[in-house]
This record gives C-alpha cells, structure tokens and sequence, in this order.
C-alpha cells in the first residue's frame, strides 16, 4: 500500500471505536515511524514512539514491586487519557521483548499490560530481505495484527517533499528518475538510496564552500555511488537553468528548455515559486509540452487558486482529457 493510502486507512483505524492494532512494514527508511506521526497529528492524538531494539521486556512491562502483599508491575506505559503507542522496529527487537508487543497489541482485557480504551497501538519494522538485524515476528503475533506493506511512491514522495522544504534540485529529480527513490536489492555495504536518504541529501545540498568532487562524495554516501553519479549530473544542469525571477518577468519570450531532465529540474523550481509567492508561470510553463503543464498544475493546485487564473483556466480547457482520472 502506497503512504497516501495508507495515511487514510490508518487514519480511518485510529478513528474507530474499536481500533485494531497495525503493524507497517517495509524497508528502511521508506518513512514507517513519520507515517504514524503524521496520522496521528492529523488524528488530534498524542503519540508516544518506543524504539523496541533499544528496549527490555521490563521496560514494556515495568519493574516488579510489592503492593499489599502482592506482585504489581510500575509499568511505564500509559494509564489513561488517549493517543497512539508506536512500537517501532519490532522485527529488529529481541525475542522477549516481541513477548511483550505481543499482549500490548492484542490488548487483552484484565492483562496487567493491557492499554487504557483510549490508546492504539501501531507497529512498524523490517522485511527478512532488508539486510537489518531481523528477528521474524511469530505466528501468534502476526495473526493478532493487520500487516500492511509500505510500498514506496515516488509521486507520494514527492508531494510530501515539496510541502517539507525538499529542495527542488531533488524533487525535480526523483520526478524525473522515480525509480531512484529506493533499490530493488538492499547492498551487502555502502550507501543506497530510500525516501530517508534522499531527505538527508537535500540538508546537504545547502552545505557550501565545497568542490564538485567532495559533493560527490557525500551524495555517494548518502543515496549509493551509482545513485550520485546520476544526480550530480542532474545537479550540473540544473545550476546552469536561466534565472526563475528572469522567466517569470518575462514568460512569453524566455527560452524553453528541450532536455527533459531540464524541464523536470524547472518545472520544480517553478512550482515551488509560485507556492511560496503566489505568481503564476503558467503561460511561460503553457509553451511547454503538455506533460510538463500537468505536473506544474497538479504541484501548486493545493496552494493557488487555480480559477482565478485565466492561462491556468484556458490550459485546463485545453487538455481536459489529462484530467480524466484526477481531481483538479
């Protein structure tokens, strides 16, 4: 299930009355642990993050004490009001402390570790093929819990990234080689590319003061060496595309690109100028191919007023057949 999907069903689980525990799993870095947070910021619910391979069973279930002669347990976890308990990289967590996810996520009535009404529990972890440290989750366990696979979306990527401060360079890219946000086969060693690493490639885009060669290096070290030698290509041209203020001045005459990979990189730069400041470059972007129109259209519909603008309204009328199955 892609993350756009997934933040409804999840969203739609939380909200129940009778909420259901999840367990997302995917490979690293695909944005499992955000997914939670960000549905449950949407869901007005508080949310609390256990990374379980750093954990104990005792730190679940808590210290043993004497109460009136009797065993009872201090535990840590929640005891009222409402919210989200993420137990995050169960198939990284060691055996006993799986045990205890186990009775949290099956929130057994009268268990000493059973949940107040309020709270839901959401799990996340690994695949056997994703070279982590993996522990299978047992059958009991993955029987009391609805498994859904993250499949990573470049377009659902993107669509976050452009709303989180991604820089544009790397937008631009993904859009352009989308099979690039992630790998088919995690390496045995190295650095390889996922929607976490390409994140942490933007922070050090803004880095300065260093040559081509030692921004290479980093990119290589942080989305794969394969992965870095395309984009730092990418990252030529893109630092050779005319100035965005100079074709926004003058969209009716300012040269059009004919290099996709140029046309990605502007477009991107173009949309997250007129998110940020509210000027349209439709009728510079209208004398582009038209795939490249839709993509302008569909990044800045949530933050401009499309009907309002009368290039933007007769390019729509233009290519109607483009929106068939999309909501714009």
């Amino acid at each position: 299930m892609t993350p756009r999907h997934i933040l409804n069903t999840l969203s739609a689980i939380l909200r129940s009355d009778n909420p259901q525990t999840v367990h997302l799993y995917g490979p690293p870095g695909c944005g499992k642990t955000a997914l939670c947070s960000q549905v449950a910021k949407a869901t007005r619910l508080q949310a609390i993050i256990i990374a379980l391979p750093t954990c104990e069973a005792v730190d679940l279930r808590g210290m043993p004490q004497i109460v009136n002669g009797r065993t009872s347990w201090a535990s840590p976890l929640p005891r009222d009001g409402e919210g989200v308990l993420v137990l995050d990289e169960v198939s990284s967590a060691a055996p006993d402390v799986q045990v205890a996810a186990h009775h949290l996520a099956w929130r057994e009535v009268g268990s000493d570790m059973c949940l107040p009404p309020g709270w839901r529990v959401v799990m996340t972890g690994n695949r056997a093929q994703d070279r982590t440290v993996y522990r299978s989750m047992s059958g009991p366990l993955r029987n009391r819990v609805t498994l859904i696979e993250v499949e990573p979306s470049p377009d659902d990527w993107r669509v976050w990234a452009m709303a989180n401060g991604i820089k544009p360079d790397v937008t631009g890219f993904i859009k352009w080689r989308p099979n690039l946000l992630t790998c088919k086969e995690i390496p045995q060693e190295g650095a390889f590319p996922s929607p976490r690493a390409w994140a942490q490639a933007s922070t050090l885009l803004s880095l300065s003061g260093l040559s081509a060669a030692e921004e290479k290096e980093l990119m290589a070290g942080t989305v794969g060496t394969g992965e870095a030698t395309e984009f730092c290509a990418y990252l030529r041209l893109c630092r050779e595309l005319p100035d965005i203020l100079k074709i926004v001045a003058n969209q009716d005459t300012a040269e059009v690109p004919t290099s996709p990979s140029v046309l990605y990189a502007l477009v991107t730069s173009l949309s997250m100028h007129t998110r940020s400041t509210g000027e349209s470059a439709m009728l510079y972007v209208s004398r582009m191919p038209a795939e490249m129109g839709l993509l302008y259209v569909r990044d800045i519909r949530d933050y401009y007023d499309l009907k309002t603008d009368q290039h933007i309204r007769k390019w729509i009328g233009q290519h109607k057949s483009m929106f068939k199955d999309d909501d714009a």
